[in-house]
C-alpha cells in the first residue's frame, strides 16, 4: 500500500502496517505542518523534541520493518483494477491495494504585515501546544468567531494579560463579549496595520487607528485547507464549513467514501496535536489491515466455492 505523507501520522501508520507485514511505501513531500516550530510539546517521552528530530526517529523506526520511504509529491493517482496506480513528479510509480492520505493540513495566516515571519516562534495557533510558553506574558488572539472564543477561554488559564484583536467584527454575541470584558480581556475590532518587531522579538500589534497594543505572543485563528487537490481528485469530499473545515470527510476508522482510500491525522481532524495525529493514524492502520484481511478471506472463500485451489494469502 502507499501512504501519502511522511509526517507523524503517515509514519505511525506505516510503522504499524510494516509490523503487520504489509508492503508499505511512504511518499514524503517533506513539508510537515509544524516545520516552523522549535519544539513538539505534549508528546509523552519526547517532550520538547525538535520536529525534524522526531520525524528522523520515526523514519528510522519504520525502516526497521521494511517500509520504503521516498521523497516527492504524488501528482497522479488512478484506478488500475484491482489496485491504485500512484505516480510522483519524477515518474516513479507504485501499484497499491490501498491508499492512506496523511498529508496533514495547511494553515493560512491572515494577510497582516509582519505576521508570517514570526510564525512558529511568537506567532502560533494552538494554546495546548504553546500556552505554557506564553504563560504570564502579554498575549493576544488574532481572529474572530467560535475558534477565537475557544482560544481565549484556554489562554485565560495561562495569562491575565489577554486581548482579542479580531481584525474586523469579532463574530461573538454580546453575552460572550461581556464575559470577556469581565474577565479582563481587551477587545479591539479595528483592522490590524502590522505586527511590530524589535530585533528578533515580537513587541506589539499596531491597528490602522494608530493604536499600539504591546504584545509578546499572538495566537492566530488560521484558515485551514488541504495541501493539495489530491483528495478532491480522488473523489474524497473535503469539508468546507464548521470547525472541521478543510478536513477530508472520513468515518471513525478513517475510511473515505472512495473504496480503499483512507485518511488519517490532521488531514481528517485539523485540531489534532502530534500525539493525537499519531494515535489516530494507529487506529486507522489497524482498520486498514483488518479490511485487507477481510478482502483476502472473502476472495479465498469465493475461490473455494468456484472450485479453485488456495495458493496462500498475499503479503501486500
Amino acid at each position: 500500500m502507499v501512504v501519502v505523507g511522511g509526517g507523524s501520522a503517515g509514519l505511525q501508520a506505516a510503522l504499524m502496517l510494516g509490523r503487520a507485514r504489509r508492503t508499505v511505501t511512504v511518499v514524503d513531500g517533506g513539508r510537515p505542518r509544524n516545520a516552523a516550530a522549535s519544539a513538539v510539546h505534549n508528546l509523552l517521552g519526547h517532550e520538547g523534541i525538535a520536529p525534524d528530530a522526531l520525524l528522523a526517529r520515526g523514519r528510522a523506526d519504520a525502516l526497521r520493518y521494511g517500509v520504503e520511504i521516498v521523497p516527492g509529491s504524488v501528482v497522479d493517482v488512478r484506478r488500475h483494477d484491482p489496485h491504485w496506480l500512484v505516480r510522483t513528479e519524477d515518474g516513479a510509480r507504485w501499484h497499491a491495494r490501498a491508499l492512506l492520505l496523511a498529508t496533514g493540513i495547511v494553515e493560512d495566516l491572515p494577510a497582516i504585515d509582519g505576521l508570517a515571519s514570526r510564525w512558529g516562534r511568537d506567532v502560533v495557533a494552538c494554546p495546548y501546544c504553546h500556552g505554557w510558553e506564553a504563560r504570564d506574558k502579554a498575549v493576544a488572539v488574532v481572529g474572530s468567531g467560535p475558534r477565537a472564543w475557544q482560544h481565549l477561554l484556554l489562554l485565560l488559564r495561562f495569562t491575565p494579560d489577554l486581548a482579542l484583536i479580531s481584525n474586523g467584527p469579532a463574530g461573538l454575541d454580546e453575552a460572550r463579549l461581556e464575559y470577556l470584558r469581565r474577565a479582563g480581556v481587551v477587545i479591539r475590532e479595528n483592522p490590524v496595520a502590522r505586527v511590530e518587531v524589535d530585533g528578533d522579538r515580537l513587541t506589539a500589534v499596531r491597528l490602522v487607528t494608530g493604536e499600539t497594543l504591546p504584545r509578546e505572543a499572538l495566537f492566530v485563528v488560521t484558515a485551514r485547507r488541504q495541501p493539495s487537490d489530491l483528495a478532491a481528485r480522488l473523489g474524497c469530499p473535503v469539508l468546507s464549513e464548521g470547525p472541521m473545515a478543510g478536513a477530508i470527510d472520513a468515518d471513525a476508522t478513517g475510511r473515505t467514501s472512495v473504496p480503499n482510500v483512507w485518511a488519517a491525522g490532521s488531514s481528517v481532524n485539523p485540531g489534532l496535536t502530534v500525539i493525537g495525529a499519531a494515535g489516530h493514524a494507529s487506529a486507522v492502520a489497524i482498520a486498514i489491515n483488518n479490511a485487507l484481511i477481510d478482502e483476502d478471506v472473502a476472495r479465498e472463500i469465493a475461490g473455494w466455492n468456484a472450485g479453485q485451489d488456495v495458493v496462500g494469502r498475499p503479503m501486500g
